[in-house]
Order: structure tokens, then C-alpha cells, then sequence
């Protein structure tokens, strides 16, 4: 597969928040959020978890066929890890990596997270392909979450019926974001990406 397919997938045809439901709730809730500094954390984590558990994945689960214990080596091993890392950019000196280190803690244990770490992971990439795909796949939220906010501003200035509005209408929205995304299929992304 080549990288343009990758990067393409991840965004459109595999997107975490609308093909899987990955990080649903943060993507409905309507908060103050600082979008440079999120999807810079989310970029980290993913890209974290993503390269920690395709090693553990491949160099100490496959051989051994203990493909059944990822959840618990996730648990074990990678959370603890991105942990350690939000700790030690909370510890910096720039303002920025502090505050980018307190949105990685507030992600380590994600759905998204593992969910984009476990599909990463079982897709077979190397382990280049896999950062990408994480890389991708963060974007592809971050550009889904920011499509959903501004749909949600729009349909708040609309004249809808009062049992539609709110997060009926968001809903409803959604779905039809997740199947324009999924239109985006695998032989669609192969004809573009040649």
C-alpha cells in the first residue's frame, strides 16, 4: 500500500470518530477547546501509543501468538508509558509543551487512543506506515471534530423543529459526514493514490 492510500484511508474511509465511533464523546460535547494545542497532543499520543504498541505487537506478541493479550500489554505497558511522557512535557520549561503535556495526560487512557493503536497495529504495516497511518488518523479526527463544531454553529442558527434541535440534528449530521467518508472506499483510494 502506498503512503498516499495510507494517509487517505486513515482520513477518509477508516476515519476513528466517524467509520468507528472512536472518541464520540469529546466530539459531541460542546467545550472550550483549544484546537491548536489538541490535535497537537492528539498527534503525540497517537503517534506514541502507535509506534510503542506495533513494537510490542510484532517483535513480542506474533512471534509468540499472543495476539490475545493486547489489551492487557496496552494496559500494561503503553498507557503507563504515555504517562510518563505527559509528565515529563508538564515538567518543561515552555509554556506550550506544559500545556500540551496536561491534554496528552488527559488522553492517555482514550478509547481513541488504544482503538487507533489496535487497528494500527493489526493492519500489518511496517512500522514507517504505521506512524503514518497514526499521523493520518489524528488529522482525520481532528478535521471530522472541526467539520461537526461548524455544522453544529449552523444548525443552531437554523429554523428547525423543536424536537430536531440540538443533538438530534448533530446526529443526524453525523451520519451522513460517516457515510460521505465511507463513500471514500478502498477501491476509490487505490484509483487516486494509483
Amino acid at each position: 500500500m502506498s503512503y498516499l492510500s495510507i494517509v487517505l484511508t486513515s482520513v477518509f474511509s477508516a476515519n476513528a470518530l466517524l467509520v468507528y465511533g472512536l472518541g464520540a464523546c469529546p466530539a459531541f460535547r460542546r467545550e472550550g477547546r483549544k484546537p491548536f494545542v489538541s490535535i497537537v497532543s492528539l498527534v503525540v499520543v497517537n503517534l506514541f501509543a502507535s509506534g510503542v504498541f506495533w513494537a510490542f505487537r510484532v517483535l513480542a506478541l506474533a512471534p509468540l501468538h499472543l495476539e490475545a493479550l493486547e489489551a492487557i500489554v496496552y494496559a500494561v505497558v503503553v498507557a503507563p508509558l504515555i504517562k510518563y511522557l505527559a509528565r515529563a512535557l508538564v515538567a518543561s520549561e515552555s509554556p506550550f509543551l506544559s500545556r500540551v503535556g496536561t491534554s496528552v495526560d488527559e488522553s492517555a487512557l482514550s478509547c481513541l487512543v488504544f482503538g487507533l493503536a489496535l487497528l494500527i497495529a493489526r493492519r500489518g504495516y511496517s512500522l514507517p506506515e504505521a506512524l503514518l497511518a497514526s499521523l493520518a488518523s489524528a488529522i482525520g479526527y481532528w478535521a471530522a471534530i472541526v467539520l461537526l463544531d461548524a455544522i453544529r454553529e449552523r444548525l443552531e442558527l437554523s429554523a428547525l423543529p423543536e424536537s430536531f434541535k440540538g443533538k438530534p440534528a448533530l446526529l443526524l449530521s453525523a451520519g451522513l459526514m460517516a457515510m460521505a467518508f465511507m463513500g471514500m472506499d478502498t477501491v476509490f483510494v487505490k484509483t487516486i493514490a494509483g
